[in-house]
């Protein structure tokens, strides 16, 4: 059966690549008059060619790769940051060139690394605009360009080794080349301008000077950063703020882990870590984290510390920031009450440095993000403690999944789970493989068993392409009992993927699995029976519509 599907998925998959260009041909819009714009640029001393740091791109690359030992792959380096100039391309919007960046990424199907490259616009989102952009190989043939997601209906033009497409509304489109592999792909961030001075001068009016800290352009290292119990908080990084944890603890093995404590730390988190995070929240209410900087953690050896660190606050607004190359789950929510999450982007190549998760946390509202990571990437999680979570939406973001899961309840229920939204979203590509009852683009997952599940919504959502399960509702605990996943509602989900989907419990019939898929496209086929498409498993419950 697997093979018959892999078939399927191989002829699907190039054959729709190839008619996509030739029935749809790209056509290049008229440009806006006198269209208006700015771009991201790092600080010069931050950022560097492959070249400059005398390195060459399979060395940097090959710093990802699963051949390595698990904690030299995972290691910290400081020969060159986590963003680098990209050696693939160079760019121009309107004929003005714009920077291009790189960062490491994983490819698990070749458990090797690459370089994903990106640029950032600003445009003035309140009036109409329309602009083109041109994309020229520099180090790599450009051929059979798609855009993604395909909801945006953008078509790129490839002639002459440069890619031109029109765009004309803020979001993040990715192209990919040369049959749509994983290679060399280009991410734009078309995102709304702001006035920064007048943000800053607003936030200072109604929270006070003293409470808001605004980090200028500029490169900026720390050990960690510590707020505890500080209310009506404004952090405010300025674009092109570069801001570099330093290394300070040799982590070369699982026992090393345990060797290095930081005093005070455990006190000042509620998720029992012995070390600090980087950038750490602990009983703070009222609080903005903002601002077009980015949060560079490529230094830190394996699980030397997590990225940014939220536990038992409340009212928590985080926008516009990156978080690169984290050594362990680089956003993390526990135990609060009120998180909104607007244009925050994650990008890492390491075991471990999961996206966006949220944990035990009520009222969470996660909008607008890009996550290229090697383990999960937007996750709902509810480990020990005393509160559930419910409540929490993901809408409009973006997953490129380089080792495990896209978006979805996964790992810990330890606690209940309840109300999570995954809405208009799209996968550009998932390739874990390593076990497929416990990894998938949509998953609801469940190995640790003393919650339940209930009333959880994936909609709208693409997803271009998945190495294994496109979608996988699962009780991955053998050992579980009167354990329920209910309501688990997957509505207008279209994918192509390698697997089939499945829906299943474990041996136990005193478990509840129950779920609906209504308006499911596989292949370009919509699902109406149990099939070769989907495999339902014992003592499970699905409608199909």
């Amino acid at each position: 059966m697997q093979a018959v599907v892999k078939f399927f998925f191989t002829i699907f998959t190039t054959i729709s690549v190839f008619i996509s260009g030739f029935m749809n041909p790209a056509t290049i819009s008229p440009e806006s008059e006198n269209f208006d714009f700015s771009f991201l640029e790092y600080p010069e001393e931050a950022i560097v060619t492959l070249e400059e740091a005398g390195l060459t791109e399979q060395e940097l690359v090959g710093r990802a790769s699963a051949e390595l030992p698990e904690y030299v792959q995972s290691g910290g380096y400081d020969d060159i940051n986590g963003i680098t100039i990209s050696p693939y391309y160079t760019a121009k919007v309107s004929d003005t060139e714009i920077p291009v960046y790189a960062s490491v990424v994983f490819i698990r199907a070749d458990d090797t690394g690459t370089l994903h490259s990106f640029s950032e616009i600003y445009v003035d989102a309140d009036s109409e605009f329309s602009f083109n952009i041109e994309l020229t190989g520099a180090d790599v043939t450009l051929k059979n360009a798609i855009v993604l997601p395909e909801s945006h209906g953008v078509k790129a033009l490839c002639k002459d080794n440069t890619v031109t497409a029109s765009i004309n509304k803020t979001g993040v489109y990715t192209f990919l080349f040369n049959g749509a592999n994983q290679y060399y792909g280009y991410t734009l961030f078309v995102r709304e301008k702001v006035d920064e001075d007048a943000e800053i001068a607003e936030y200072i009016a109604t929270y006070g000077e003293e409470n808001v800290i605004v980090v200028d352009k500029g490169v900026y290292q720390y050990d960690y950063v510590n707020f505890v119990s500080q209310d009506n908080l404004v952090i405010y990084l300025r674009e092109g703020a570069y801001i570099i944890a330093n290394h300070l603890y040799d982590i070369n093995s699982a026992e090393d882990e345990n060797l290095y404590i930081e005093q005070d730390a455990l006190m000042h988190n509620s998720v029992g870590l012995t070390r600090y995070p980087f950038l750490n929240f602990h009983n703070c209410n009222n609080v903005t984290l903002t601002g077009r900087g980015v949060i560079d953690l490529t230094r830190l050896d394996r699980r030397e510390r997590r990225g940014v660190v939220f536990t038992n606050c409340t009212d928590v607004n985080v926008s516009d920031i990156k978080i690169i190359n984290s050594p362990e789950w680089s956003f993390i929510s526990y135990c609060c009450d009120g998180m909104y999450i607007d244009n925050v982007d994650v990008i890492g190549n390491r075991g471990n440095c999961d996206g966006i998760a949220i944990c035990n946390t009520h009222n969470a509202t996660i909008t607008n993000c890009f996550g290229r990571v090697a383990d999960d990437t937007f996750e709902v999680k509810a480990l020990g403690g005393i509160m559930d979570s419910r409540n929490i939406t993901f809408s409009d973001c973006i997953a490129w999944g380089g080792y495990a899961r896209c978006f979805g309840i996964t790992g810990e229920v330890n606690k209940q789970i309840s109300d999570v939204t995954f809405r208009d979203c799209a996968v550009i590509y998932r390739d874990g493989v390593w076990n497929n009852d416990r990894i998938g683009s949509l998953v609801v997952v469940a190995e640790q068993t003393e919650g339940g599940i209930d009333n959880i919504l994936f909609e709208n959502i693409e997803i271009f392409r998945d190495e294994g399960r496109a979608i996988l509702v699962k009780i991955y605990d053998e050992e579980a009992e009167n354990f329920e996943m209910k309501n688990i509602v997957f509505r207008n989900i279209s994918y192509t993927s390698y697997l089939p989907s499945k829906i299943a419990g474990n041996d136990s019939d005193t478990n509840t699995v129950q779920a609906e898929l209504e308006n499911i496209t596989a292949y370009g086929k919509k699902v109406t029976l149990p099939s070769l498409l989907f495999n339902i498993g014992r003592y499970s419950d699905v409608t199909i519509k």
